[in-house]
């Protein structure tokens, strides 16, 4: 029987399992295709010649186009996943959809996608009859924590914060535990847990983007905090791998090291004081959310006292990632989008109808041909394509 603890020892243990998956065209399930993570995930995958098909879900319409992919609007909290597993012999699951900060999803609501929805997946992916051989989930580096004790470079083997005082971390390290109960029950799954440090995406910039993206950034008055950040392009790339190789386990996702946060401003050139008060900041924290300038949750009022920093040997060793921009490049790329797309039209405020241009573009001919004009509109109403 095969035993995930081993595969992190020898990773050729899992490198024999795959070997049969390499044979075949891989069917690939990724859930949280509406927000950039699943999406652009998607969009690699429909490009890579060994997979024969990747099928999105998510309960909203997704932003992005999806390529030869198909989408289906569902819920993964619902029993069909199993169904539809089966049904299409999923071998990969790529668990996008959990939350660890978020400005638009309450804490119920959250607990309820995170905890409950991913034990409904992990169960419609379980059983002697399930294809799936893989299931690469997206997690954080919250799950350690934030605080003044912690040493740099965080590995894997540290203890998680399960007594963390915020909710969301609380939910994000008991999935993780569910996953891993899962991996131990089910041996003939191989099971990913990516730990991402904190994302920067211009499109869709998280909680901690939007806060570095102010005019004038606040800091905690008498802390430089290290922190660790990481492109959009390499959490996506990191995503992919992890469907590719590597054995069973957890890895940390991040760029190599950290920088002083007001190391980090400077060098981009933004303005920064030290205006949060070190007392109270739970409070300050609120206030800039309710004023709408940032949305600082708790856990990131934590992380811009004390920092973090995790160690990426792991995932350099085994899945072979190594990010593409360290720290400041990534920051530096994000802020330098942003100042673009701040002059840009909202790309998704109209989108382009082709029926129409094709229309009113053969009236101009006409009209130029000296043809007489006859309807004002095609009898066909032009639609608008799935994106």
């Amino acid at each position: 029987m095969f035993d995930a603890r081993r595969a992190e020892s020898n990773p050729q243990l899992t490198l024999d399992r795959l070997e049969p998956m390499a044979n075949k065209k891989r069917r690939i399930l990724v859930t949280g295709v509406a927000r950039w993570w699943g999406a652009l995930v998607v969009q690699r995958l429909v490009e890579d010649p060994d997979v024969a098909e990747v099928i999105g879900i998510d309960i909203r319409e997704p932003r992005y186009d999806l390529g030869r992919a198909d989408y289906l609007k569902l819920d993964i909290r619902h029993s069909l996943i199993g169904k539809l597993v089966r049904a299409v012999g999923i071998d990969t699951v790529v668990h996008t959809l959990t939350r660890v900060d978020s400005f638009d999803m309450d804490p119920r609501r959250a607990h309820e996608m995170n905890v409950i929805g991913t034990l409904n997946l992990l169960a419609g992916c379980a059983g002697k009859e399930s294809p799936v051989r893989r299931f690469v989930l997206k997690s954080s580096g919250h799950v350690y924590g934030s605080r003044f004790d912690l040493p740099p470079a965080l590995r894997e083997d540290h203890r998680l914060d399960s007594n963390s005082k915020h909710q969301f971390v609380r939910d994000i390290v008991e999935v993780e535990s569910y996953v891993s109960d899962f991996a131990v029950r089910n041996p003939g799954i191989d099971i990913l847990t990516l730990r991402f440090s904190n994302s920067l995406n211009p499109d869709e910039p998280q909680p901690l983007a939007r806060y570095l993206d102010l005019e004038l950034v606040p800091t905690v008055a008498g802390y430089d905090p290290t922190l660790q950040l990481i492109h959009r392009d390499d959490s996506v790339e990191a995503l992919y791998l992890a469907t590719k190789r590597g054995p069973a386990g957890a890895y940390n996702i991040a760029a190599p090291g950290g920088t002083p946060l007001a190391k980090l401003l400077d060098a981009a050139g933004k303005l920064h004081a030290p205006l949060l008060p070190p007392f109270g900041l739970e409070l300050t924290a609120f206030a800039l959310r309710r004023s709408g300038l940032a949305a600082l949750s708790p856990q990131l009022v934590d992380l811009l006292r004390w920092g973090r920093t995790l160690s990426t040997a792991k995932a350099a060793r085994e899945l072979r990632f190594r990010a593409a921009r360290d720290t400041q490049a990534a920051f530096e790329d994000f802020i330098q989008q942003r100042r673009v797309l701040r002059y840009e039209p909202d790309r998704h405020a109209y989108q382009y109808e082709k029926e129409l241009e094709d229309f009113i573009h053969s009236r101009q001919l006409a009209a130029e041909n000296g043809e007489t004009e006859t309807a004002a509109f095609p009898a066909k109403a032009p639609h608008r394509p799935r994106r």
